[in-house]
């Protein structure tokens, strides 16, 4: 196959959008994701390849390539990377133009999904306001959109790798009657201590009677989340293979109730971790049974964390608003028989659900100006998708760069960056989006080195003691 023949070729050629930018269109976006979405009239700037997308419109020259590729084995497809850069808001009512490009095609690649080639292509997008009696011909830039998607061969079922199955599992703890109330809280999101009845002391670790007054009567409570550091010390001690290989920090921290909990704080290096440092509570899943609770520095520079459970319905409906009908999204049969144990959302949903991360942070005064994201392991139903970010680079002219992460049972599910500009609001308390997944107590044996997002506990609640 001479596959280096179609790069530079066009692969849309004067392409129209299907309907000019609409308020259901974005209505039914911003459902899809959650979003509380844009000013009146403005489209969300993740919404971007969303108005070129449809049944058709590919260049010969694009159908030609993947014919080819298809006729040689490879015939799946996955999206891996989305790459957008944004000159301007859309606007209502606007008509949408695009041309785009064959950038690139690999030479055959050996990955975990099977073997084949990545393609590049690289999208301009302009639009025109037709009600104002504008033409096509003084469409102006709206933005740039690069997309790459791996066409490959799937590896045989049986040679599949099991990311999950084959990593080292960590130790279980032993869970007996007096911890067992902690560890249902770690299973519901929450970090519970005990508060005696009697004198109303609170305590952590849990113990069977009040160590200020001897009662036996007591409740237990969900912490708020919010501590401080109070001491720490850093692991440099060889591990199992299951903890890694890099030094960590375990910390004393004291909790707004004053009580102090051992755990990890989650940094990239240790000596990221300070005494007197403000923390906030968070949770995070080491494989399909065990979450533990960590906590993360807090404060301006790092973002909430923020779960979203992966439903059939947030995966459907992402690929419905996002006018994206390949059937690996939607028809559970047909993705299986592609080589995928089921449907996956796509990444023009996992795009709007990193946009709406980002804005839900810095509020409706600043403006996204561009999504860099890459994608990982696949986002099935049934999981969660974590997300953490951190602020990266601040510039003098008030750009905001950030480093945005999500992952999932399976691993990092997506990483990326994304730049804003405008001032940067922030946002006090995480946002957990659905009801926390519970099954039962996620054991564990002592803390754990830390790397990925967390998760953050709900509001306190009381559960009483009989």
């Amino acid at each position: 196959m001479n596959l280096e023949a179609y790069q530079g070729l066009p692969s849309t050629v004067a392409g129209v959008g299907p309907d000019p930018v609409n308020a259901p269109m974005i209505r039914h976006w911003c459902e899809a994701m959650g979003d509380a979405g844009p000013p009146d009239g403005i489209a969300p700037p993740a919404m971007l390849q969303a108005w070129t997308m449809g049944l058709s419109g590919r260049s010969e020259h694009f159908d030609a390539l993947m014919r080819e590729l298809e006729a040689a084995g490879y015939a799946s497809v996955v999206a891996t990377d989305c790459e957008q850069e944004y000159a301007r808001p859309l606007r209502v009512g606007e008509r949408v133009l695009f041309d785009s490009v064959i950038e690139s095609v690999s030479v055959e690649k050996h990955t975990a999904l099977g073997t084949g080639y990545f393609i590049t292509t690289r999208m301009n997008v302009r639009a025109y306001d037709e009600a104002a009696g504008e033409k096509p011909g003084e469409a102006t830039p709206v933005g740039t959109h690069r997309f790459r998607i791996l066409k490959f061969r799937p590896v045989a079922a049986g040679e599949r790798p099991q990311a999950v199955d084959t990593k080292p599992r960590r130790p279980r703890p032993v869970v007996n009657r007096d911890n067992a109330g902690y560890w249902e809280g770690v299973a519901a999101g929450e970090l519970r201590f005990q508060r005696c009845d009697a004198c109303r002391t609170a305590r952590f670790p849990w113990l069977p009677g009040c160590n200020a007054c001897g009662s036996d009567r007591w409740h237990a409570e969900a912490a708020s989340g919010d501590g401080q550091v109070y001491s720490k010390v850093t692991v440099h001690h060889p591990l199992p293979p299951a903890f890694g290989t890099k030094p960590y920090a375990v910390a004393l921290v004291e909790l707004a109730e004053g009580v102090r909990v051992v755990a990890n704080v989650a940094t990239r290096t240790p000596d990221e971790v300070t005494i007197g440092m403000p923390v906030r509570l968070g949770f995070q899943r080491f494989d399909e049974e065990l979450e533990l609770p960590v906590f993360h520095p807090a404060g301006p520079d790092r973002l909430p964390p923020l779960r979203i459970p992966l439903t059939r319905t947030l995966i459907v409906s992402g690929a419905i608003a996002s006018r994206d009908y390949q059937d690996v999204h939607h028809d559970a049969e047909l993705a299986r028989a592609k080589g995928a144990p089921d449907i996956f959302m796509n990444i023009l949903t996992t795009n709007g659900l990193v946009g709406r991360y980002v804005t839900d942070w810095t509020g409706p005064d600043t403006r996204i100006e561009a999504i860099a994201i890459r994608l990982g392991v696949p986002a099935y139903p049934g999981d969660e998708l974590q997300f953490s970010g951190e602020v990266t680079e601040r510039g003098p002219d008030g750009g905001t760069v950030l480093a945005i992460r999500g992952t999932n049972r399976l691993g990092v599910h997506v990483s990326g960056t994304v730049r804003v500009s405008g001032p940067v609001r922030g946002s006090g308390p995480a946002r957990v989006s659905g009801p926390p997944p519970v099954s039962g107590p996620a054991p564990v044996s002592g803390p754990a080195p830390v790397s990925g997002p967390v998760r953050v506990s709900g509001s306190a609640k009381v559960r009483k003691h009989g």
